[in-house]
């Protein structure tokens, strides 16, 4: 294994042992409860995998002049994925519990069906069940919350997404856990097929030998043969391609200790299936593309993952 190689490990072996990560996961739960004199009102955040972000309120319908002003809080706080954010109110005071009759519109309903009793000579009073029945005479009024409802509001709000958080950044520590040790197995593959390059170089050398041995020695060309030759040799290198997929796999365990890291992660990886695959299209020997298949599906695996991330 070559001095670039060895430092490439160690580097990786000093960032495994202090990997230190912001991880958080798209999926979580959380919730929160505000008592107040008038309402009890609780918050509860839901989510789901999303490449982007999409936000599910519901709230209630007194309190729907307020969507625009907690969706602005909402978007501040999530980044991605699909959340659904339930908030629900339970009013103490009877006056808050029943919808109000619009005053306006059962006066004129009493105006209107007096005038069609007196026409009629019927009595007004046997109408009154009928005007319980008519359209609009309860209507929901928006609730012109003060400042103090709103701020309450808001609070609970952030009170359950702190809990949301917490839910999310554990799952996400278990996610980098995963992740840490699929890296780490890319990079013990690596590892294998350095020992396995004497062998394949062996083999190729004596393919080249064999080859060599048919041609008719006074037609050869010399310099055509040596041009050929470092050509076939170049063609067949894959150091350079060992050492990029270590230095990706090195700025992966870096790139996660950053925040909101999700997406990068997912070009990174994008860059190590670059790498692994050029060594298998080169590496021309059986037991290191075994090793190559290894290294695959550890990245498929890695991609899974990265799903999953903010």
């Amino acid at each position: 294994m070559n001095k670039l190689h060895c430092l490439s490990f160690e580097v990786f072996s000093l960032l495994l042992s202090k990997v230190n990560t912001m991880l958080r996961s798209m999926t979580g739960y959380g919730q929160a409860e505000v008592d107040t004199d008038r309402f009890a009102i609780k918050a509860e955040f839901k989510s789901l995998n999303n490449k982007f972000l999409e936000i599910n309120l519901r709230m209630p319908k007194v309190w729907q002049s307020k969507d625009h002003e907690v969706r602005k809080e909402l978007t501040k706080l999530i980044e991605r994925g699909s959340c659904q954010v339930n908030i629900n109110v339970q009013f103490k005071r009877a006056e808050d519990k029943v919808m109000p009759v619009n005053k306006d519109v059962a006066a004129y309903y009493i105006k209107e069906l007096t005038q069609v009793c007196n026409a009629s000579g019927l009595n007004p009073q046997m109408l009154a069940s009928t005007l319980l029945q008519m359209p609009n005479l309860f209507q929901p009024i928006e609730d012109e919350n003060n400042e103090d409802d709103v701020k309450t509001l808001l609070h609970v709000v952030n009170l359950a997404f702190t809990e949301f958080e917490k839910f999310r950044q554990k799952e996400g520590e278990m996610l980098a856990n995963e992740l840490i040790r699929m890296t780490q197995a890319i990079m013990h593959l690596v590892k294998e097929i350095e020992t396995l390059e004497p062998e394949r170089m062996q083999t190729i050398r004596g393919r080249i030998d064999a080859e060599l041995s048919q041609l008719k020695v006074d037609n050869l060309d010399k310099n055509r043969l040596e041009q050929e030759l470092i050509y076939y040799i170049e063609k067949l290198d894959i150091s350079e391609e060992k050492t990029r997929l270590i230095q990706h796999c090195t700025y992966f365990l870096e790139t996660m200790k950053t925040k909101s890291a999700g997406k990068k992660l997912g070009f990174i990886a994008q860059e190590m299936g670059r790498e692994i695959n050029t060594i298998g299209s080169k590496a021309n020997h059986f037991k290191i593309q075994q090793r190559v298949v290894e290294m695959k599906d550890e990245l498929e695996k890695i991609k899974e993952q990265i799903n999953n991330i903010v």
